[in-house]
């Protein structure tokens, strides 16, 4: 049905409007669904009262996107073809993009229901990578062709080596404080409403900052990243020409791609040999 949708119609304006609500509220969902992951420590340990941990965690977070870059927002968005957001006939996209966000909102309020720490990241780039195979039954190329395997590879890498990384490093750093500092009430659990000492609390304070601020500078671009894809398929023009091109330069594109249609009508594109 969205396949039948007239690109550059209101219709197909609002169904991409839709698209960027669906972008905000799964940022919304990633938010309270990832906050726990930087702020349980200092909540269990008692450093910090729940209200004031979640309003720093949020403010760091917030500078991680701003002070992150876009590194991250790119590669999400290079991971299928730009002609897959933006086929020829425009209509395709919507589903496409609708189709992402909803399985990732899904995936972020099932797990955050059932108290599952999940990676939101997974999510995004399964839902992702998932539309973009289904897409490639439906076109004239060969099954996955429409995923930059390359691109993948290296995700997958990242997201299978993240996990690993971290349960060996947390592993060997727990053992060497415990063999350095020979405080054993420093490794029970904290008895009810006591706080640890002054600078244990610090660095988990400190922990909890940076955690939230990585957060922002990862988690934080991945919404980026799929609002540009929003944007891309709301306003193609906008990445495919150059709007600050001289108008002389403009007529040479202009007629260089006269001069090409012939050539593509008679011995056909990528997807007509």
């Amino acid at each position: 049905m969205l396949n039948a949708v007239a690109p550059a119609t209101s219709a197909a304006f609002v169904l991409l409007v839709c698209c960027l609500v669906l972008v905000l509220m799964f940022e919304f969902s990633n938010g309270f669904h990832d906050t726990a992951n930087a702020v349980a420590t200092v909540i269990y340990t008692h450093s910090l009262d729940p209200v004031p941990a979640v309003i720093w965690s949020g403010l760091l977070n917030f500078a991680g996107v701003m002070l992150g870059g876009i590194a991250v927002a790119y590669t999400l968005v290079e991971l299928i073809p730009p002609d897959v957001l933006t086929p020829p006939d425009g209509n395709p996209a919507i589903a496409v993009l609708g189709a992402v966000f909803i399985a990732a909102l899904f995936w972020n309020i099932s797990t955050w229901y059932l108290g599952l720490p999940c990676s939101s990241s997974h999510a995004t780039v399964g839902a992702i990578v998932g539309i973009a195979l289904a897409n490639s039954l439906t076109s004239h190329r060969g099954f996955g062709a429409e995923v930059d395997w390359d691109q993948l590879s290296s995700v997958i890498y990242s997201l299978f080596l993240s996990p690993v990384a971290g349960f060996v490093l947390a592993a060997i750093l727990f053992k060497a404080v415990r063999w350095a500092i020979r405080d054993r009430p420093l490794f029970e659990p904290p008895k009810s409403g006591e706080r640890p000492k002054w600078w244990v609390r610090g660095i988990l304070i400190l922990t909890c900052s940076a955690v939230s601020f990585a957060h922002g500078s990862n988690d934080g671009q991945k919404s980026i990243g799929l609002i540009m894809l929003t944007i891309i398929g709301l306003m193609p023009l906008q990445y495919t020409l150059n709007m600050q091109l001289p108008a002389g330069r403009v007529q040479a594109v202009a007629d260089a791609t006269s001069r090409a249609m012939p050539l593509i009508a008679a011995f056909g594109d990528d997807q007509k040999q």
